[in-house]
């Protein structure tokens, strides 16, 4: 189904207005615990410290429960792989911990009310688990969604990726690792970018979000508004399209991705 994009002045409005969404989901839940799918990088920050500035309010997020998309993994000598150090800088896991949780616990704390605790990432040793544990959890509330900007990757997944593709390892593109030098100005060649990484499927993002937003700012999502926004169906070169299958879908962009004057 083609979406229709809500164009928001800038990344700082798409910040607050889906840090309301998640509160009024949260709210719904009635104190069952709420999983909110996360991408790290720049994409999301806006409604991260959004959520931070609810939390200093006094909203309760107690019942939040950070799912992460993806990570870095690295290979083991029996063939296998582990994720990559959870303190270095490109670390999912620490930007999770450090830029997702962190803040929100702080400012509930200083607040007075119960901060969350979790943070969910998936097992290279066995990624298979990690739907199920999103199943029988009850699948993710909210997922935000982000496209690579020259590729259209949604969470690891590259061009070409199977729509039934569930949590797995993948192979990382060139282009996805050029746009993640752009994530972690610390990447200053690329031959620095980990070559593989641990990723939701797309069958794991339609088949397990009770509702989705994928968001695009800045002019260098300006391709991908083009490609998302006149998507009618999944299209695997351009795997972010997936948002246009999901249930509850929406589409986010600021004016600059939607190539309008301010």
């Amino acid at each position: 189904m083609q979406l229709t994009p809500r164009v928001l002045p800038d990344t700082a409005t798409i910040g607050e207005t889906v840090a309301d969404l998640i509160l009024e989901k949260i709210s719904a839940k009635a104190g069952r615990p709420f999983l909110l799918g996360c991408p790290s990088g720049r994409t999301a920050v806006p409604v991260y410290a959004a959520l931070t500035r609810r939390a200093a309010s006094g909203a309760d997020l107690s019942t939040l429960i950070i799912v992460m998309m993806d990570d870095y993994v690295l290979p083991d000598g029996d063939s296998g792989f582990h994720i990559v150090d959870p303190e270095a800088s490109y670390s999912c896991l620490r930007f999770a911990r450090h830029d997702i949780l962190e803040p929100i616990a702080r400012a509930c704390r200083a607040a007075g009310t119960r901060p969350p605790t979790q943070i969910w990432t998936a097992d290279p040793a066995d990624p298979a688990a990690y739907d199920v544990r999103i199943e029988t959890a009850g699948g993710i509330d909210l997922f935000l969604l982000a496209s690579g900007d020259s590729d259209g990757h949604v969470a690891f997944n590259q061009p070409g990726t199977a729509k039934n593709a569930r949590t797995h390892i993948v192979e990382l593109g060139e282009a996805t690792r050029r746009d993640n030098m752009g994530t972690f100005p610390e990447f200053t060649r690329l031959e620095m970018v980990p070559h593989n990484g641990v990723t939701v499927g797309i069958d794991t993002i339609v088949r397990l979000s009770a509702s989705v937003v994928m968001i695009l700012a800045g002019p260098y999502k300006r391709k991908a508004f083009a490609r998302i926004s006149t998507a009618q169906a999944y299209e695997p070169d351009w795997p972010a399209t997936i948002v246009t299958e999901c249930r509850d879908a929406a589409l986010l962009v600021d004016r600059d991705a939607a190539a309008l004057p301010v």
